[in-house]
């Protein structure tokens, strides 16, 4: 059978890169709604931005949200503006994201191997591992952040390489120009991957006269010209300072360590971190390609010893990984997409393993190819079962058709994968085994993620409770991001936020209901996730406990509230509008 992209070389790399990834991110960007976490907030922030009549900061339900800079909220503001106001639409700039994402390190891998087939593997890798899919599908700053690292690894590299001169100034460039983005993205980590990268590699290499040399530093003024004229537009509004300081004190210094700081940015308590979670996940972050990254870094453990040139591709590689992975270990914050950027080194290294293992393949090289099918077999198994649950529970054949199709495909593939692999041909085999996997998850995606909308359907839940206290005086309970965002997206929600910072959660009920009456109501999240297609089937495997009704519950116990009405998602969030206990009807 023919390979996917046999051997490309030149610029058909390119075409086969994004003719094998445009399956993936047209249904991953394009083919669902907003999911949570972070989906709905960003979703309104779009929304916001496309609203203002001034730009400079993005807005959470009408106030400054100073967390990230403004780009990716500019670029989802503009194709909102485009093609209408819809989920698809505000992701539609992440598909120029992954784009240029898959090419960058197409690219790099290409100037280091000279291989139309290394840039081919380092793309598919970057960009199907399943946290580098996460954020390349995610409506996020994150995407556009991943893009900015890509471009400015590939200039770092360029530049590092070429001669002195214009070629070196043109890789050094085009490292500040991806810096910038990244920084306009969001912030700090625009920079810190690049600069880790080539800094541990001059160091590594002890080639202390590239630290001298112009071409590294004109640049800087690309990124002034980027960079200056929104910093000094924050500047120039009404609490510029203090924007400022949020922004550059606050969320950057704020994610690595403890500093004063106001609640409402002390990020140093969310998403807390712990020694050594970076590289226990990594394995998770890395999948399916992770036993292909292992022996990659077995490969690197003699590549980084290569003298001079020879060892270079293989000591960047590892310079653009482990040193922002150590970083990261040491932040007082953790998620999953922090450490994208790491698989962009990643979708490199096992480029140059591949070459390798075409060469002079070794037992390791094989058991590892071997053990990706298997493990990409279990990635399909997984999915199949997935959709097997939804049949036993709905009925609905499409379920049924796509797990048949998903079966059918991954035997099919990964036995042409094995053959290729029993020939010798390692790239064919390489080949088939991503074809499986991307086949796999788009076609479970195609059957799965309308019910995923129906259990993230956060726009419908909103317009109910918008329409059932649109002629009442609304109040939040400690409410999260999300509950903000959804009822401010596109439908302006009267509220205001009831916080519990200096009394407790009864008292301001209490007063809130004293003071405005009757016509008082307040939205409380409650804990736990409702009932939904799947309870009665995963009731029979775990006995599933129904979720209390927490601080709403305890409210109307104390007679401080009644329950109104309750909201809820199938398998997703749960929430009660209470009144005063004198008002209120019970349902």
């Amino acid at each position: 059978m023919p390979s996917l992209c046999p051997s490309p070389s030149g610029r058909r790399w390119t075409l086969c890169v994004i003719l094998a990834l445009a399956p993936v991110w047209l249904i991953g960007i394009l083919d669902r709604g907003l999911w949570t976490p972070d989906e709905p907030r960003e979703a309104d922030i779009v929304w916001r931005m496309s609203q203002q009549s001034d730009r400079t900061l993005p807005e959470l339900a009408g106030t400054p949200f100073l967390e990230k800079p403004p780009l990716s909220y500019w670029m989802s503001a503009g194709a909102l503006h485009l093609f209408g106001e819809s989920p698809a639409a505000a992701r539609v700039p992440n598909i120029l994201y992954a784009i240029l994402t898959a090419l960058a390190i197409g690219a790099l891998a290409f100037a280091m191997e000279g291989s139309g087939t290394a840039a081919v593997v380092a793309a598919l890798v970057a960009g199907t591992a399943i946290t580098a899919f996460r954020v390349a599908a995610w409506l996020a700053p994150d995407a556009c952040l991943l893009a900015g690292c890509a471009i400015s690894l590939l200039g770092a590299y360029l530049g590092y390489t070429a001669p002195a001169g214009r070629r070196k100034l043109l890789g050094y460039c085009l490292m500040h120009v991806g810096a910038a983005a990244g920084f306009m993205a969001k912030s700090a980590p625009g920079w810190l991957v690049p600069a880790l990268a080539l800094v541990t590699l001059i160091l590594w290499e002890r080639r202390w006269s590239e630290l001298r040399r112009w071409e590294l530093y004109a640049g800087l003024i690309l990124q002034v010209l980027i960079i200056g004229p929104w910093i000094v537009a924050v500047m120039q509004t009404a609490h510029g300072t203090d924007a400022l300081l949020a922004l550059f004190w606050h969320n950057i210094v704020g994610r690595f360590t403890k500093i004063a700081a106001p609640v409402a940015l002390d990020y140093s308590t969310g998403h807390r971190n712990s020694p050594g979670k970076y590289l226990i996940e990594l394995p998770t972050y890395l999948l399916p390609w992770t036993l292909l990254a292992a022996a990659a870094l077995r490969r690197a453990w003699d590549g980084v010893r290569l003298p001079g040139s020879a060892g270079t591709p293989w000591r960047f590689a590892i310079a653009a990984t482990l040193p922002f992975l150590l970083l990261l270990s040491v932040a007082a914050t953790a998620r999953d997409v922090y450490a994208a950027p790491l698989i962009l080194g990643f979708g490199v290294l096992v480029a140059l393993w591949l070459e390798q293992a075409c060469r002079q393949p070794t037992r390791l090289d094989a058991l590892a190819l071997r053990a990706t099918r298997w493990l990409v077999a279990f990635i399909a198994c997984a999915f199949v079962l997935v959709l097997g649950a939804l049949t036993a529970a709905t009925s609905h054949f499409v379920y049924v058709v796509a797990a048949v199709a998903v079966l059918v495909a991954s035997i099919i593939t990964l036995r042409w994968s094995a053959q290729a692999q029993s020939r010798g041909d390692l790239y064919r085999s390489f080949t088939w085994t991503y074809i499986s996997y991307a086949a796999a998850l788009c076609m479970a995606a195609l059957a799965i993620f309308p019910s995923v909308d129906r259990w993230h359907d956060l726009p419908q839940l909103a317009k109910s409770i918008h329409d059932d206290s649109k002629y009442n005086d609304l109040a939040l309970l400690g409410p999260d991001e999300t509950t903000i965002a959804m009822l401010d997206h596109r439908l302006r929600t009267r509220f205001i936020i009831l916080t519990t910072d200096d009394q407790t959660p009864e008292q301001a009920v209490s007063n809130w209901f004293k003071t405005r009456g009757s016509s008082a109501r307040v939205l409380v999240l409650l804990p736990g996730h409702a009932s939904g297609e799947l309870t009665p089937l995963l009731d029979r495997v775990h006995p599933v406990r129904e979720p209390d009704d927490g601080t709403a519950g305890t409210l109307a116990a104390e007679g401080i509230a009644s329950f109104v009405r309750r909201y809820d998602l199938p398998h997703g969030r749960r929430y009660a509008l209470l009144g005063p206990p004198a008002s209120a009807t019970p349902q």
